[in-house]
């Protein structure tokens, strides 16, 4: 993972929601963190609503056990969580595809219509999402981006993915892909968009992702309903799964290094 994150850069993680990048590579990241390299999670789908709401983000909310100031909550539980890995937290104002609107009528009519493939498209919001992503990479300058492959297919992670695939090419910065949990959790690991970048981090990394994790008390009873220790387990059979059969704990794939990719200064931006 050196030789990737050449220079003395930030690593930007670009993560769809609240919690996303920390459940996927939270121990990475503090591996990346415990260098001293600076390491900074912006979350992209992290704006507040305004009221009315759509019954299925209402519903949402319920599920997990939220209420009116349901993203406030969620933004401080990442607060948390970001920190506890040693990085720094950033907050875009994009809706979450609950709470936006398509037309006169909301874009997820049901709950669980963001993971339709057939949603319509939302070309103005995706030129919006590259150019803030566009400006916030001129701004850090980061080593490197990692991003999420879109498993799963939630149309959040959709969008990520191709403003990110788009912004970093135009910026010549160098993308790499790790994969989603807990959607991969159970399933075979892909083989990913090039070379596998991760490897074994030490125990105290992983403690360290499990313990912001924990952060998350809004989303883990709703992600694993069984409750107690059930989510502890699911990660830590993932992982040593993964190290099992592919020599890393976490997935992360990269490409090889983009034309002209940045390599120094830190810039880092306050959270919003």
């Amino acid at each position: 993972m050196d030789d990737y994150l050449a220079g003395d850069g930030a690593l930007l993680a670009l993560s769809p929601h609240l919690d996303d990048a920390v459940l996927s590579v939270g121990a990475a990241l503090a591996a990346v963190a415990a260098t001293g390299r600076p390491v900074v999670v912006c979350t992209v789908f992290a704006g507040k609503p305004v009221p009315p709401l759509s019954d299925p983000a209402v519903r949402f909310h319920r599920d997990c056990g939220l209420g009116e100031d349901a993203v406030a909550v969620r933004l401080r539980e990442d607060l948390a969580a970001v920190a506890a890995l040693g990085a720094t937290p950033l907050h875009l104002p994009f809706l979450d595809a609950l709470y936006r609107r398509h037309g006169d009528d909301w874009l997820c009519t049901w709950l669980g219509a963001h993971f339709d493939p057939g949603l319509p498209a939302e070309p103005e919001l995706v030129a919006e999402i590259t150019a803030e992503v566009g400006g916030l990479l001129r701004s850090l300058r980061p080593a490197a981006v990692w991003t999420c492959a879109a498993v799963g297919g939630h149309v959040d992670h959709r969008l990520t993915l191709a403003t990110a695939t788009a912004a970093c090419a135009a910026e010549g910065v160098r993308l790499a892909q790790w994969e989603d949990l807990p959607y991969a959790i159970g399933r075979p690991a892909g083989s990913g968009p090039g070379r596998l970048l991760t490897g074994p981090v030490p125990a105290t990394h992983r403690e360290r992702k499990l313990a912001a994790i924990g952060e998350y008390h809004s989303q883990l009873g709703m992600l694993f309903p069984a409750g107690g220790p059930a989510w502890r387990e699911a990660f830590a059979g993932h992982a040593a799964a993964r190290l099992a059969t592919h020599g890393a704990e976490e997935l992360v794939w990269g490409a090889g290094p983009a034309a002209g990719a940045h390599a120094s200064g830190s810039g880092l931006s306050p959270s919003r």
